[in-house]
């Protein structure tokens, strides 16, 4: 494959992705621009780069783009998340529905931030929580949110669940299974895939 590389001491593929993803946290539908140095087919460079791809990597579309358009980066506005975990006993639908509204009702959710020169800081993060809901099935929930991500604000799935377990009591027993389900950007009040 043709890519381009930077200029400099130490050249590297141009290649950006559209919002990094934290450790330990699995993506189902990622995006990243990169450029070419000659024009490739796009079926053509779809069959090479599925046929590199390592175990587990699925590439499911490629798009050309002009030379002016905005980085991926550039327009993501949120991104929606799935959250995995055991819990010690069962709980209600019900239950946990309450619980969730109420964390959502709260005007402010502050969590602790560590800034460049290692001091803390408290940050709110409610305003970057734009939907939460949950589902119980015997002693596994799930928790799914849609989280304000991008150069405009950031908030992190962890802190949300930190935050969420800190003040609901839940009975959680074990490390939560992150996997990121989406990433959007914002058209007006409309949240859009960045391919759309």
């Amino acid at each position: 494959m043709p890519l381009a590389f930077t200029q400099g001491f130490n050249p590297h593929p141009k290649i950006s992705f559209a919002a990094p993803l934290g450790v330990g946290i699995a993506g189902e539908a990622e995006y990243a621009d990169f450029e070419l140095t000659l024009d490739v087919p796009v079926d053509e460079l779809f069959r090479a780069l599925s046929g590199a791809l390592p175990e587990g990597l699925q590439l499911t579309g490629i798009r050309s783009i002009h030379d002016h358009s905005p980085a991926l980066m550039a327009s993501v506005d949120r991104a929606t998340y799935r959250a995995e975990v055991k819990l010690s006993r069962p709980i209600g639908q019900e239950e946990l529905d309450d619980v969730i509204a109420s964390f959502m009702a709260r005007p402010e959710i502050y969590v602790e931030r560590k800034n460049k020169t290692g001091g803390k800081r408290k940050h709110d993060i409610r305003p970057g929580i734009n939907v939460m809901s949950g589902k119980s099935e015997n002693d596994i929930m799930v928790i799914e949110a849609d989280l304000k991500t991008g150069s405009s604000g950031n908030v992190r799935l962890e802190e949300v669940l930190e935050a969420f377990i800190k003040s609901s009591h839940l009975p959680v027993c074990g490390r939560f299974v992150l996997t990121r389900t989406g990433i959007f950007a914002a058209k007006g009040q409309e949240k859009k895939t960045l391919w759309e």
